[in-house]
């Protein structure tokens, strides 16, 4: 072929890139992450016979950079091209040697596969290929019966080696690229933002045949981290335990950080036409801090953006639409099925939240009541990207959320403004939970039935009139068993770690319609009889507690 016959650099490249499938095109010039199973080294140049230039090759060295996933295991980084400048020759045992920022995680883990062109050996793949678009033999060893190869490739570390077989002859324009390596990108650390190949080449007669190039490092990816960022699309819904009602819902939004970092599997099976491919992009919503006996069930995406794009997800096979918190972590798991790589997408995903219907089987269509709980948790969602033993696979990471429901004990708040336990004295305390009441008002017009514990908080001071310095001692806490529906529990503080104390009380009972009661008395139970003695009833304090701190004051709900 003559020089002046050669089309331009580009010219060749574009050439190359045009008989590519629209998504790998997509691949290259969207910058898009790919995950893929071998390395390609691709050498175009003429094929017919040509003469020994008795000179070596420098290359014009560049790459196709591509961005990265910063939780990336196995991420494919950009090609990098090198392109002869003039006409000449590398001699048999020669080698070209590109040393990355990472660790290959390609070099031999698949096993390989013959075609009539192309060889496909322990993930590693070559094809030499004429601007004619005729393939020549290339691969990776011998294979019995078919061809020696022109050359070879092998991976060790960070490191790819480009071994020739035989004697290469290059012209101007015929170029060699290695692309589809795949890196542990994850490991270079949350500060690094590019990865790049360091070039070097070592001449099996280098006085007469030198390889250089005219640099020697190329960037060949961006780093993008986190690639996915997850945030909760919805208000937080506020549950009571003693009023359960159903239409609790929470949305929750993944989103890209740019342009396919989240990829279905049919776009990895265009990036890597070599191997099978189990999954696309694989994200995780973790919903946490749900109480035990709540439900939660997946309604599926309800909204894309932009609106109408292809972007699509569906619940894997193995996670349950419909789970029963048990008090651990439930795990929804997302598989891509749909996507553009030239657009930065995001999809949101429904969820309701409540008690199991009869059956188990969903959610609870009407008010109904969980066990007291005993404090106010908040559940929360978190977005990830999925490990996955895989093509597709990343180290432990979470792209964000937040708060999806509140829910707390329905409580009552007794005051006992004056308790005491000293100087002969103490006081003697009664809880009813009366929320049992149908034989009163009849089944369901009264209370709901609730069951919960009281927990009593004490701000201890002396039994005397206080001067400015008198001491305050540290308040403290009792809680009382489990008091069952229609019961009443009673006590004295001097059986409880108030003894021995004089101050107020405030009583939280995790459940409604509590009423207490205290007596206190003096000598009680001896032989003489009590010599004072005296009981209230406990002041029921409003709920929410807000209006203490109103201006005008607090009135207490008799």
């Amino acid at each position: 072929m003559d020089e002046e016959d050669t089309p331009p650099v580009e010219g060749r490249l574009l050439n190359q890139i045009s008989r590519r499938s629209t998504k790998e095109t997509e691949m290259i010039h969207m910058s898009r992450k790919t995950a893929v199973t071998s390395f390609l080294v691709i050498c175009a140049m003429a094929i017919a016979a040509m003469p020994a230039y008795a000179q070596g090759v420098a290359f014009q060295a560049s790459s196709l950079p591509l961005q990265a996933r910063g939780e990336g295991l196995t991420e494919t980084i950009g090609a990098v091209v090198l392109q002869a400048t003039a006409n000449g020759t590398i001699p048999a045992g020669s080698s070209i040697t590109m040393v990355y920022s990472g660790a290959i995680t390609n070099a031999s883990s698949f096993p390989g596969t013959t075609g009539t062109t192309v060889t496909q050996t322990n993930g590693l793949s070559c094809a030499i290929v004429s601007l004619t678009s005729t393939y020549n033999s290339c691969g990776i060893g011998n294979t019995a019966g078919t061809y020696v190869p022109s050359f070879v490739t092998t991976a060790n570390g960070s490191q790819l080696t480009v071994q020739f077989a035989t004697k290469v002859v290059f012209a101007p324009g015929d170029y060699i690229e290695v692309s589809q390596v795949r890196m542990n990108v994850n490991s270079l650390g949350s500060g690094t933002t590019t990865v790049t190949a360091t070039l070097s080449g070592t001449s099996a007669t280098p006085a007469s045949n030198p390889i250089t190039f005219t640099q020697s490092q190329v960037g060949v990816s961006s780093i993008v981290n986190p690639s996915v960022k997850g945030s909760i699309a919805s208000t937080a819904s506020a549950i009571q335990t003693c009023s359960v009602t159903n239409g609790n819902t929470f949305s929750v939004t993944a989103a890209e950080n740019y342009p396919a970092a989240l990829t279905s599997a049919a776009d990895e099976g265009n990036f890597t036409p070599i191997s099978t491919i189990a999954n696309g992009s694989l994200v995780n919503i973790v919903i946490s801090n749900v109480p035990s006996g709540l439900a939660v069930m997946s309604t599926g995406v309800s909204a894309v953006t932009p609106t109408g794009d292809a972007i699509a997800a569906t619940l894997v096979a193995s996670t349950a639409a419909y789970q029963v918190s048990t008090g651990s972590a439930l795990t929804y798991t997302y598989a891509i099925t749909g996507d553009s790589t030239s657009a930065v997408e995001s999809f949101t995903m429904g969820f309701g939240i409540g008690l199991p219907n009869s059956s188990n089987s969903g959610l609870l269509a009407k008010t109904g009541t969980l066990p007291a709980i005993g404090t106010i948790v908040s559940a929360t969602a978190a977005v990830s990207l999925a490990p996955s033993t895989g093509i597709v696979s990343f180290a432990t990471n979470n792209e964000g959320g937040g708060t999806v429901a509140t829910i707390s004990d329905c409580v009552t708040n007794i005051m006992f403004p004056y308790v005491t336990n000293q100087n002969g004295y103490d006081t003697s305390f009664s809880v009813a939970n009366t929320t049992n009441d149908d034989l009163a008002f009849g089944a369901g017009a009264g209370a709901t039935s609730q069951s919960g514990s009281c927990t009593l908080s004490l701000w201890p001071t002396t039994d005397t009139t206080l001067a400015a310095a008198s001491p305050l001692g540290t308040a403290s806490q009792y809680t009382t068993p489990t008091i069952p529906s229609g019961s009443v529990y009673a006590f004295s503080q001097s059986a409880t770690s108030f003894s021995g104390q004089t101050g107020y009380i405030i009583a939280v009972c995790r459940f409604l319609n509590a009423h207490g009661f205290a007596f206190l008395t003096n000598g009680f139970a001896q032989s003489a009889g009590p010599q004072l003695s005296h009981g209230y009833l406990g002041l029921i304090l409003p709920n929410p507690i807000s209006g203490r701190s109103n201006s005008n004051g607090e009135s207490a709900v008799q």
